[in-house]
């Protein structure tokens, strides 16, 4: 690799910078911009936020409606903190934990329980504030890409709009990008049938894509009653408002995730938006990574699921295996003591993640499987066992078992013997860091950093007040799937094989009479 060294003056190298960031600004004036990302969950949050600090510090006003301030000091950065939203979240939690995604649709729940959250959320009155101050404007939306009373924002402040996810859309969401929605080509994103499926797991993502969508749709009349008692009788059907998305932001590197066709107006962020320098670790976390020479351990199950709150029998399992492993373990748990901890282990009730997985001695990350969870070890070159709980973690799991970056185990089963052979068949078998170091290489070559890429096409959508023109076409799924041409060239058919019999028989019937036929039977019957 070339490496070019050269000095210059602070002042000539000021101004230099200073010229570069103004060429970067692409004559973009300042806009107002309101993100509102709505859902209870830090992995959710923490995704956006490198995004409206970077649009802050190139000079836009932001205005900010998360579940998780950052606390962020910037002129021009303003958060509307909503975190009471944590508290009927739980139950979601405890639901998706507990039952299956395709349960939680066919029997209507999740879609239930998200609008008693987003009814709950709405009714705040820092929310309510906003709803009804008549003066205020903004030029641009960012919205995560939920059919959600959210969307109702579009129609108050008449304004582009850009959804965004954290993960990969939705299929209702990429139907509104024109992006192509087959079944089985392209599963949704949190099931763990994502590629060489077989025949039952074909009919499976099948049925769960057919569920999900007459759930959303029986459940689309409630929705849009709850969402004009918020903000008022004239605001159109929530997901008409949806439809009317200038652009999709996607979190799904085609390198780990399903490779999909995107019409132009999709970005795909693909992967490490929220990635941020290294800083220096916690003195007590340091010296304790530090004297892992053989090795340590890193274990979190992420923010959704609490350590603390797993059953007595499963923690009894994890504390069991951890006693008997040769390594240092740091657990994030989220209690200032563990009954039984073992001499090995130590507990932090919150780690720095990102700078925790880039220290030399971290040799493995026990996860639950979040996607950005994943992309920090993959970053940091760090290869995983897997326990998933909910949500697309066993969809992350199973694809991290197929690139064989780690081992996928299934927390309500585990074992001290299961866990204790995944754990060493990653910390000795070279494979997986090889494997995990490589597939890092291949996602992080890329022609713009996915900060960079979120920002240019922010600021485009604001430079052309929209990008509808970028939207490819959508169509029924009837005829998506030719249903209409199929009964049209069927009926065709039918038709002229109708006409050839009616000829045949035309045919036969003039044949019989220059034979003779029909006299020597008229003969018999006299």
């Amino acid at each position: 690799m070339w490496k070019f060294k050269f000095n210059m003056p602070p002042l000539k190298g000021f101004l230099l910078s200073f010229l570069l960031s103004l060429l970067l600004l692409q004559n973009v004036e300042s806009a107002r911009i309101l993100a509102i990302i709505p859902i209870a969950s830090y992995s959710h949050q923490m995704f956006y936020q490198q995004i409206w600090r970077e649009l802050a510090l190139r000079g836009h006003d932001m205005v900010v409606v998360t579940t998780d301030p950052t606390g962020e000091q910037l002129p021009n950065f303003k958060e509307i903190n909503v975190s009471e939203t944590y508290i009927p979240t739980k139950e979601m939690i405890n639901a998706s934990i507990k039952e299956s995604m395709f349960k939680l649709f066919l029997t209507n729940r999740m879609m239930d329980l998200d609008e008693n959250i987003a009814l709950f959320q709405m009714n705040l009155p820092q929310m309510q504030e906003l709803i009804h101050n008549k003066s205020e404007h903004f030029d641009l939306i960012l919205a995560e890409a939920f059919p959600s009373m959210h969307m109702a924002f579009k129609h108050k402040y008449n304004c582009p709009l850009i959804s965004v996810m954290s993960i990969d859309a939705f299929s209702a969401s990429h139907q509104i990008m024109g992006n192509p929605t087959h079944t089985v080509m392209y599963p949704i994103s949190i099931l763990p049938f994502q590629e060489n499926m077989n025949l039952f797991e074909r009919t499976a993502v099948f049925l769960f894509e057919v569920v999900m969508q007459l759930s959303q749709t029986r459940n689309m009349e409630k929705l849009n009653e709850l969402t004009r008692e918020v903000f008022g009788e004239d605001v159109p059907d929530v997901f008409e408002l949806m439809k009317e998305s200038d652009m999709l932001f996607v979190n799904a590197n085609p390198l780990f995730s399903a490779t999909r066709p995107h019409t132009p107006s999709t970005i795909n962020l693909a992967g490490g938006v929220h990635m941020k320098k290294p800083k220096p670790l916690p003195k007590d976390l340091k010296d304790f990574l530090d004297s892992g020479k053989d090795g340590v351990i890193y274990f979190s199950l992420g923010s959704n699921v609490k350590s603390k709150e797993l059953s007595l029998e499963l923690r009894e399992t994890l504390l069991k295996t951890l006693s008997e492993l040769p390594y240092k373990i740091l657990w994030k748990f989220e209690d200032d003591t563990l009954p039984g901890k073992p001499k090995n282990v130590k507990i932090t009730k919150w780690a720095p993640q990102q700078d925790v997985l880039r220290h030399p001695n971290v040799k493995l990350f026990i996860t639950q499987g979040g996607i950005q969870s994943l992309e920090e070890a993959l970053y940091s070159h760090v290869p995983m066992v897997v326990l998933p709980f909910m949500g697309d973690q066993e969809a992350n799991a199973a694809r991290v078992k197929s690139k064989q970056i780690g081992v996928m185990l299934n927390p309500h089963k585990l074992t001290v013997e299961d866990f204790k052979a995944a754990i060493l068949e990653v910390m000795e078998n070279k494979i997986y860091r090889d494997n995990v170091k490589r597939l890092a290489d291949q996602i992080q070559d890329q022609p713009m950093t996915p900060l960079e890429r979120a920002i240019w096409w922010t600021e485009y959508v604001l430079r052309h007040k929209g990008a509808q023109h970028l939207k490819g076409p959508t169509i029924p799924l009837y005829q998506y799937y030719y249903f209409d041409v199929f009964v049209f060239l069927g009926v065709i058919l039918l038709l002229l094989l109708a006409v050839f019999v009616g000829i045949i028989k035309l045919l036969l019937k003039g044949l019989r009479k220059l034979t003779g036929c029909d006299k020597s039977k008229k003969l018999k019957k006299s």
